[in-house]
């Protein structure tokens, strides 16, 4: 009877074994999908237009707006813009947007933990980031190339009723801002001022001889991105004014490489960028929001460019002047530049703790992102290579991550 229970336990056990040996292989069997290619592209948007709805996208071929992959391991299926779809584009915009890959066979395929630039092939687009929700889904966000076009034209270029020479026009709805002007004496070209951050010009010092003057203005890209994707508005051109032999000008207040007496607005005054009052005082060591975007001034009135410190706080300004906000990559290093106007101060840069599209991340006390394994408080954390998003609840390399990020032993 012994004998009997014992190979009637022998048996029972090499079944168990035997009914494990396929899940096994299974198991064995799942591939890790270590890199993503996407194909992405965007129907022709002209400046001041609005994105197209996520619902006008082709997930499976290249037609019209598209996102999509061409591999038999994972598939599009989801899109959601980043960019606000009621935003109107400007030249240069680069819409932002989130795909949600799946794997096709969950049970034959796998993401893997982290992701960077390398692993992930974004055509017709660039890589901004990815994470991923258990193995078979991955999220990826990208930009669509920048928007392309052509600004529009400069409206109502007139002469002002008083004195003789102040030029003047409207800024477009779709501009950049700066403009080239050009005075005329008859059809005889006087006076070239190019990309002009005002709206008014005293060509009244470059009058000099009697005659018929007029002008004529475009719009023109301003900053280098700009100058990349803008294209240059048509003329538009003003009326006519007379200038007797009495009322020239003895050619006092003409520019050589400096801004003329008359001239408001946005000056140029050799490389740099002044703002001037109609008083004729300058912006000086102050902050200034013009055309809604904030920019800084140091003593002396000069427009100030690159990282900037303004008491206790850090803050970037493009080559244009603007202040930046949101995320920024400088020297291969990603920062984060406030954007509430609410919450803190507006432009500064943050570091420690960020709350960002409910995630969190952090910034080392110069402003860097962390990625990778780093200790805080004494706590270890993982930030995800590239992307930069703490890990949470998930298994890095082995090491077991609870909700708050934590390591613990």
């Amino acid at each position: 009877m012994k004998r009997l229970k014992r190979l009637v336990t022998f048996v029972s056990a090499l079944g168990v074994l035997t009914a494990s040996i396929p899940f096994a292989t299974m198991a064995a069997t799942v591939k890790t999908i270590t890199s993503v290619t996407i194909n992405v592209g965007l129907e022709e948007i002209s400046n001041g237009d609005t994105l197209p709805s996520e619902t006008s996208f082709s997930t499976t071929s290249e037609s019209g707006n598209y996102v999509y992959t061409n591999n038999n391991r994972y598939e599009v299926s989801d899109l959601d813009w980043i960019t606000s779809d009621s935003k109107e584009m400007k030249i240069g915009s680069e819409p932002k947007m989130k795909v949600t890959l799946h794997a096709t066979d969950a049970d034959e395929y796998a993401f893997k933990g982290g992701y960077q630039s390398s692993n992930i092939t974004i055509k017709g687009g660039t890589y901004v980031s990815s994470n991923r929700s258990g193995t078979d889904t991955l999220y990826v966000t990208f930009t669509f190339k920048p928007i392309k076009g052509t600004y529009d034209s400069p409206e109502d270029a007139d002469w002002k009723d008083s004195g003789f020479g102040n030029a003047r026009w409207s800024e477009p709805d779709n501009g950049s801002g700066a403009y080239d002007v050009y005075l005329y004496r008859g059809s005889s070209l006087i006076k070239k001022v190019e990309k002009l951050k005002a709206t008014s010009y005293n060509f009244y010092p470059y009058m000099t001889k009697a005659g018929t003057y007029s002008f004529k203005v475009r719009t023109v890209p301003y900053s280098s991105t700009e100058d990349k994707y803008g294209k240059n508005s048509d003329w538009t051109e003003s009326g006519e004014v007379y200038v007797p032999q009495e009322k020239v000008s003895d050619g006092s207040g003409q520019d050589s490489g400096t801004a003329s007496t008359g001239a408001v607005g946005w000056i140029k005054n050799g490389n740099s960028w002044s703002y001037r009052y109609p008083d004729g005082t300058y912006l000086k060591n102050n902050w200034s929001k013009i055309n809604n975007i904030w920019y800084l001034f140091d003593g002396n009135g000069v427009m100030l460019t690159g990282w900037q410190q303004k008491g206790d706080k850090t803050y970037y300004f493009n080559s244009d002047g603007a202040m930046l906000t949101g995320w920024y990559k400088s020297d291969n290093k990603w920062y984060y530049l406030n954007p509430s106007t609410t919450n803190g101060v507006e432009g500064a840069l943050i570091t420690g703790w960020i709350s960002y599209n409910n995630k969190w991340y952090y910034a080392d006390s110069k402003g860097v992102m962390q990625e990778g394994w780093k200790q805080i408080d004494g706590n270890w954390f993982y930030f995800y290579p590239g992307e930069g998003s703490k890990a949470v609840n998930t298994n890095i390399s082995g090491f077991a991550i609870d909700g708050e990020g934590i390591w613990r032993k």
